[in-house]
């Protein structure tokens, strides 16, 4: 913007001026008053219970709680062990149903059971828990399917 002089400068600062004398005038402004709902917050009421009988209605069930847990609780509560009994379990449960169906895939069938149900850990415990071992594992990589004896006998 070109610097101003003479007649311009003139009338440019009285529009200025006139600008801000039509500020400072105030403007009566015609308000309606809203009448806004106030949220009351909802009182809460405590049950007056003596101190003395709440700790020791803790104290007895904190008591029950921990006897319970100590007979039994740690040694069947393990993850591992629960694995382990849900693999055998199921292990044993296929075995007998697959044995009735077709016999011959019965030892396939334990370990795989076992480890549907339990994961590693309960085909694990299958195989080391069942009669056959490792064997029904290894009889499949080998071909042989057990030892056989003789034939039948008089």
């Amino acid at each position: 913007m070109a610097k101003l002089s003479g007649a311009k400068k003139a009338a440019f600062l009285k529009r200025m001026a006139a600008g801000r004398a039509a500020k400072s005038v105030k403007k009566v402004v015609k308000r309606t008053k809203s009448v806004k709902k106030r949220t009351k917050s909802a009182t809460v009421k405590r049950k007056s219970v003596s101190k003395k009988s709440n700790t020791m209605a803790k104290r007895k069930s904190m008591r029950r709680f921990s006897r319970a847990r100590s007979t039994g609780g740690k040694i069947f509560g393990s993850p591992l062990l629960k694995k382990a009994m849900i693999g055998i379990g199921a292990a044993t449960l296929a075995g007998t149903v697959v044995s009735m169906v077709a016999p011959q895939f019965a030892p396939i069938a334990k370990p795989i059971a076992a480890f549907a149900t339990g994961g590693v850990v309960g085909a694990a415990a299958s195989l080391i828990l069942s009669p056959d071992g490792l064997g029904s594992i290894t009889g499949l990589f080998s071909g042989s399917t057990g030892t056989t004896t003789g034939g039948l006998t008089v």
